[in-house]
């Protein structure tokens, strides 16, 4: 399983996160939210690849789905990237909107309108 994989790593990393896991229903990490508005961060294992659900926001799908070809460690490229998108996350250098109900996104702070709707980084809101 690629969670797996991952705990140690994280582990590692991020050691004062207070990271948990979880086991019902499913094997879950979940980093708990620094900002009420933003909320926990949990991470599942889906076989192939790792979900990433950012707080109240929306989610991500790591996996190979780049260029089509097939790396020697597969499950190490998803397990790498999932690390490296909480780095950004945790820097604030991922900013996040919307609602899990309403539909929601992800995108590196250098590249977002801040204007318009509200938007939140790990921290908590911009602006």
């Amino acid at each position: 399983m690629l969670i797996d994989s991952l705990i140690p790593i994280l582990t590692e990393r991020f050691p004062d996160r207070g990271m948990r896991i979880e086991h019902e229903p499913s094997a879950c990490v979940v980093f708990p939210a620094v900002h009420p508005d933003v909320g926990n961060v949990r991470i599942y294992d889906d076989g192939d690849e790792l979900t990433v659900v950012m707080g109240n926001f929306t989610h991500g799908h790591f996996s190979n789905w780049d260029d089509g070809t097939a790396p020697e460690d597969p499950a190490g490229k998803i397990v790498e990237s999932v690390v490296t998108f909480l780095e950004d996350l945790f820097a604030d250098r991922i900013v996040l909107w919307g609602s899990h109900q309403g539909g929601g996104g992800w995108e590196n702070i250098a590249d977002v309108d801040i204007d318009g709707e509200r938007k939140y980084v790990w921290s908590g809101p911009l602006g």
